[in-house]
């Protein structure tokens, strides 16, 4: 490809200000490139933005961070600390789990605590919570190994060897039966399968390398910072202008010219043309293809689109004290719920919701005596042949969650709601570019994992790059910032700064 002088330093202009984005610029910064970001909202951080009303503060997206190594690994790659730039605590317990039955688990990275609670649901089984750790150890630890290498060579997902001695075959196993070699009451099973729904995917359909997501809880614990998620995003802006990082916001990236295999330019809603050396995608990588440059998403075989959720953000003027930060309640028949949401493209009538009461820990996100209550209700991405209807859909499940909210011993709760809103798959196409609607971009399933998964660098035009969720490794806070890592790393071996 050609290359710019070397008397001047590469110029890499950023598509989209979210969390993948703005690590870019922070890696391509500090590594000598000049870096220019544009992002058509307002303010930075995609999904984990911020919405106000009526002095009640709500996170949009992400909830909680967990696998603190890699937001600390970022920090340090740019000789800062995270702790100067965001206050984080721990929430322990992590969260607790809800039953159809009545019985509640709570997940907590104490180990004392932790045995306690596996024993009240499955006498005896306490003891084999350090087999679990040690087996889901090895898949965590090798797994980061795994992925934080860039995949465009078949050869590097071929090489398992990095995944550690006899974790390969766990990894591409079944992730129940891994959960059924330790545990056999069906509870506990769930309790250590379900974190597979944060990244779009079904815990019944899932490999068993996602056990190391249970793994992350237990033995990392899951953290909050204080002012909410979206404290996040202002620390990695903070972080990318003290590197020299320009910032573009309210600029819409509408195409992107192309000549002799290169991307020369990027036009902006209002006409302008953005140029510079190499451009780095953040936009959805569906999106940026289809509506960017009038292609395909190169996958394996046709796209496949995880999940998408309903949200629903209330704002209460009164306190549910027997709530955690986190809380999460599973359906009496998950196993049909996940495959109505993720196989038949259904929204169940009762499909797991998940409830967050953030004041609990940080009490400033709602007035004196109120909850800011943070809904998130999972939902199916859209099917072309059977599209669902939102508009009319979306406020039936409002309604309904609400009711079982009362059910779940939020008593009242309709006639203390101070503000609400409520956010559907509609939204997620709308304000994101999500193509189905789905909220964690392409799924996890064999043919789009690895080098299956679309690579981080366009196969023709190769100053195009990605980052984010549906590029290498995949969806979540942890994984987006690998997904950084790993493009800074390709960038500066294609074309020094």
């Amino acid at each position: 490809m050609n290359r710019p002088s070397p008397t001047l330093r590469t110029h890499v202009l950023v598509i989209g200000a979210g969390i993948g984005g703005l690590a870019s610029a922070v890696r391509l910064a500090q590594a000598g490139y000049r870096v220019t970001l544009a992002e058509r909202h307002d303010v930075p951080g995609g999904r984990a933005g911020v919405w106000r009303s009526e002095g009640f503060t709500f996170d949009t997206g992400p909830s909680l961070v967990m696998m603190l190594e890699c937001w600390h690994d970022l920090f340090q790659s740019a000789g800062r600390r995270l702790e100067d730039y965001v206050s984080l605590v721990q929430c322990d317990p992590a969260y607790r789990l809800h039953f159809t039955d009545g019985s509640t688990f709570e997940m907590t990275s104490s180990m004392n605590r932790l045995v306690d609670n596996v024993e009240r649901l499955e006498p005896g089984a306490g003891a084999r919570v350090s087999e679990w750790l040690a087996e889901t150890g090895r898949l965590y630890h090798g797994g980061l190994r795994f992925i934080r290498r860039n995949m465009h060579n078949p050869l590097a997902m071929m090489d398992i060897r990095a995944l550690g001695p006899g974790a390969g075959a766990t990894a591409l196993g079944d992730l129940q039966r891994l959960a059924r070699r330790h545990f056999r009451d069906e509870r506990l099973q769930q309790a250590i399968t379900f974190q597979t729904l944060y990244l779009g995917i079904s815990p019944y359909r899932s490999p068993g390398v996602y056990g190391l997501l249970a793994h992350a809880e237990m033995a990392g614990g899951i953290h909050y910072p204080m002012g909410g998620m979206h404290q996040l995003p202002l620390a990695l802006e903070r972080l990318g202008a003290e590197l020299g990082v320009e910032y573009l916001y309210d600029t819409e990236i509408t195409g992107l010219e192309r000549d002799a295999g290169r991307i020369t330019a990027a036009r902006t809603a209002d006409g302008r043309r953005l140029t510079a050396d190499l451009f780095v995608a953040n936009s959805d990588l569906p999106w940026t293809y289809q509506a960017l440059l009038g292609e395909k998403t190169p996958t394996l075989l046709e796209p496949s689109f995880s999940c998408s959720v309903v949200l629903l953000y209330l704002g209460v003027n009164r306190r549910y004290p027997q709530l955690l930060h986190h809380n999460l309640a599973v359906t009496s028949d998950l196993r049909d719920s996940c495959a109505a949401l993720f196989q038949r493209r259904e929204m169940p009538d009762e499909p797991p919701f998940y409830l967050v009461a953030s004041t609990r820990t940080d009490p400033g996100q709602a007035p004196p005596g109120c909850e800011n209550l943070f809904v998130l209700v999972l939902a199916p991405s859209q099917d072309p042949r059977r599209p669902l209807d939102w508009s009319t859909l979306g406020p039936q499940v409002e309604a309904r969650t609400i009711e079982r909210l009362e059910r779940f011993g939020l008593t009242d709760i309709r006639r203390h709601i101070v503000t609400r809103n409520l956010v559907t798959p509609d939204t997620f196409t709308q304000r994101y570019g999500n193509l189905r609607g789905e909220a964690f971009g392409l799924d996890h399933g064999l043919s789009q994992i690895g080098y299956f998964r679309p690579h981080n660098r366009h196969r023709r035009h190769k100053n195009l790059y990605f980052v984010g969720q549906s590029t290498h490794p995949g969806c979540g806070l942890p994984m987006v910032l690998i997904s950084a890592e790993c493009l800074a790393e390709r960038v500066r071996r294609d074309v020094p700064a």
